[in-house]
């Protein structure tokens, strides 16, 4: 296939099963992203039963998640298009798949903490709040990125730059956390453990939203 053809292909082709397996597996990840906001928020409110509940379709959602990643990778194996475009478009449903990936890390080590019974600051739960809302607010700028990828480039780079922007915020409050955790002289060291493991997972799972909009970047700049 041409990289004329490549292009009209993935412009044009809205219909095709790559994409529209694509746009569903992403709005599976902001299911899951979505989730992870709610436990948190649940957290904060002392409701456990609410934060188990949302922790369980997280859980399902990123179950569903992964069984699109493979049916879409089953899809691509299969498609005409050449190696590199096939491994372009790999690379980018793998890296949508560990955005979910690493908010299902998160889950589990807060699910460690509820039922440990482990007592978390209220400073610290307000951080991770804004955290997890920072990673919803990634995976829906990655889903409005392939909207736009092939259809309006300039909406397309505008949200491709508000993912770095939240990539970077969370960065920044990924270390802010970690010394809060470490300067405070009334946490333990398990809680300072398992907290360092959640902060860590949402930070890469915000990693990960702004490489799967880099690799969407290169696939449209490489088949201008």
């Amino acid at each position: 296939m041409s990289e004329e053809k490549y292009a009209l292909w993935f412009a044009k082709r809205r219909e095709s099963k790559v994409m529209d397996g694509a746009k569903e597996h992403i709005l599976k990840v902001v299911d899951t992203c979505e989730e992870l906001d709610k436990t948190i928020m649940a957290i904060i409110e002392k409701d456990n039963e609410k934060a188990f509940q949302a922790i369980s379709r997280l859980d399902k959602n990123e179950k569903a998640a992964d069984s699109l990643e493979v049916a879409l990778n089953e899809e691509l194996a299969i498609g005409k298009l050449r190696s590199k475009e096939r491994e372009d478009l790999m690379h980018l449903v793998k890296r949508m798949d560990q955005i979910a990936d690493f908010t299902k890390d998160a889950s589990r080590n807060i699910q460690v903490v509820i039922e440990a019974g482990i007592e978390v600051p209220d400073k610290v739960c307000k951080y991770l709040s804004v955290l997890a809302n920072n990673v919803l607010r990634g995976s829906k700028e990655v889903k409005l990125c392939l909207d736009f990828l092939g259809e309006d480039d300039e909406q397309f780079f505008v949200h491709h730059r508000n993912v770095g922007i939240i990539e970077h915020e969370n960065d920044d409050l990924y270390f802010k956390i970690k010394k809060e955790l470490v300067t405070s002289l009334a946490l333990s060291p398990r809680v300072m453990f398992i907290m360092r493991d959640i902060i860590h997972a949402m930070e890469n799972a915000t990693d990960n939203c702004k490489a799967a909009a880099d690799l969407m970047h290169i696939i449209l700049t490489a088949n201008k």
